[in-house]
């Protein structure tokens, strides 16, 4: 299909030529006209189907060879319709130089456009201001004395190559640097496309337009680029094979095209200012007010990423940390913790409290009541313990099934005590029924070690003293507070 459709609309030039040589210049023009009239139509069809994010892409190729078909009925208007005979006509040349317009924004945009509107406005503004200045800068070389003439229309010719070439080197720069199918099926379409149409062009402007024997309709040639561009619309959505290109030219592209963009519009404004100093001081003002807004808005962008970056971090960091079934602190946490205050208080040689809590006779419950009656009563429970610990730096953790752990800081063996039985009668006055305990209601044990951290110890010393204290209060007869000597650990 890419093939077979610029191939049948060569033939069908072909045979206009030959059968119809009396219409040949006449034909030439309307085929001129209706060449990229016909691929923008085909262009607006491939971006209905494409997926959401390249949809506006395909439209905004469409709105460029339209504006292309505008400025070729704009030659034959003048030529037939007005009966002008002249080299180069400004009105078309506006048209041809505009249509780079859009080409140039979706070269330098970025890609994907969501959340980014005002640069994509920017960027725009960049590339219209730039096709503008372009064209101003051209008109006045090829008026630079007077009507245009044959010198004239030589620079320009070469400044047309010059600007082929750059919206080409950039169609096949993002090629390489697509990172999704949508966004290579695009940009290869245009980088070949460009290129076909480069070859044609420049054999059109240096062969066969200063050719005075060629009429017009041997430019003909130069539609056979929009046929294929029309054929690779037509084609749909397809695999396209990344060109695996390295991370960092991916980045490098992302962050330049727009720069770049700002900085060609810059040296063109500068060139323009020696011919047309209003303009070119205005194209000077769009370039580098354009730029500075863009990185602010970019920067600005930057900032509030990397603030959602970390506030997504630390939510989820706060859902690693955190028990599900009753909201406290989990055991990965409590392990963290004892190990920085262990550290913070073995500077400081400030005793640490370790309160081990144990629910009384919970397999009892869960075997009468049913485990989600159980679920409850872990959530009850540790909302009281939560609740029941005072000081901001108190750190209270699940340790597993109904066991919990309370870190107390600058708190001796008697001041964990204080604070154990404040938790054990928090528990008790809750009233939760439980008929299996001797107490008729929930409550818990608690063991209390006490240390000074030493150097040559570890925090899990601690722990295992409060299981022990633990171990006594069951003994005694549960629902009691045990304590162990405070001691350096």
């Amino acid at each position: 299909m890419s093939i077979l459709l610029p191939v049948v609309f060569l033939l069908l030039e072909g045979a206009i030529l030959v059968f119809l040589p009396h219409l040949a210049g006449a034909a030439a023009y309307v085929l001129m006209v209706a060449a990229p009239l016909l691929t923008a139509l085909a262009c607006a069809w491939r971006g209905r189907t494409e997926a959401a994010h390249a949809r506006a892409a395909w439209f905004v190729l469409a709105v460029a060879l339209s504006i292309w078909s505008l400025g070729a009925f704009s030659n034959l208007w003048q030529e037939f319709v007005l009966g002008q005979a002249n080299l180069m006509y400004r009105d078309s040349s506006l048209a041809f130089n505009l249509a780079a317009v859009p080409i140039t924004f979706l070269i330098a945009s970025e890609w994907q456009p969501a959340g980014r509107r005002l640069l994509r406005v920017i960027d725009g503004a960049h590339a219209l201001t730039l096709g503008v200045a372009y064209f101003l800068l051209i008109w006045a070389m090829l008026t630079a004395r007077g009507a245009p003439d044959l010198a004239g229309v030589t620079v320009i010719v070469r400044l047309e190559d010059a600007e082929n070439l750059f919206m080409l080197s950039g169609a096949l720069v993002r090629w390489v640097a697509a990172d999704d199918d949508a966004e290579r099926n695009l940009f290869r379409s245009l980088a070949i496309y460009l290129a076909a149409y480069t070859a044609l062009i420049v054999c059109n402007n240096h062969l066969i337009a200063g050719d005075p024997r060629l009429g017009p309709e041997f430019g003909l040639l130069s539609t056979a680029a929009f046929a294929l561009l029309a054929a690779f619309a037509l084609h749909g959505p397809a695999t396209v094979m990344p060109l695996h290109p390295w991370p960092r030219l991916v980045r490098a592209v992302r962050v330049a095209s727009p720069l770049l963009l700002a900085g060609v519009l810059l040296i063109v404004s500068l060139f323009l200012i020696q011919v047309n100093y209003a303009a070119g001081a205005a194209g000077i003002l769009i370039a580098v007010v354009g730029y500075g807004l863009r990185n602010t808005v970019a920067q600005m962008r930057h900032i509030e990423r990397g603030d959602t970056l970390q506030r997504e971090r630390s939510e989820l960091q706060t859902i690693a940390w955190t028990d599900a079934l009753t909201g406290v602190a989990n055991r990965y946490f409590l392990d963290a913790a004892l190990d920085r205050v262990w550290h913070r208080d073995l500077r400081a040689k400030r005793p640490l409290a370790v309160l081990m809590i144990d629910i009384d006779h919970f397999k009892l419950m869960n075997d009468r009541y049913g485990h989600p009656t159980g679920d409850a009563c872990l959530r009850q429970v540790a909302k009281v313990l939560q609740d029941a610990l005072v000081r901001p730096g108190d750190v209270l953790a699940r340790y597993g099934g109904e066991e919990f752990i309370a870190l107390i800081e600058d708190a001796d063996a008697a001041g964990g005590h204080v604070v154990g039985e404040r938790l054990r009668a928090a528990v008790e006055a809750l009233g939760i029924e439980h008929r299996g305990s001797p107490f008729g209601v929930v409550t818990v044990s608690v063991g209390v070690a006490s240390a000074t951290p030493l150097g040559d110890t570890a925090a899990a010393s601690l722990v295992k003293a409060a299981d022990s204290a633990l171990y006594e209060a069951k003994c005694a007869g549960r629902n009691l507070v045990r304590s162990m000597p405070t001691t350096g650990a």
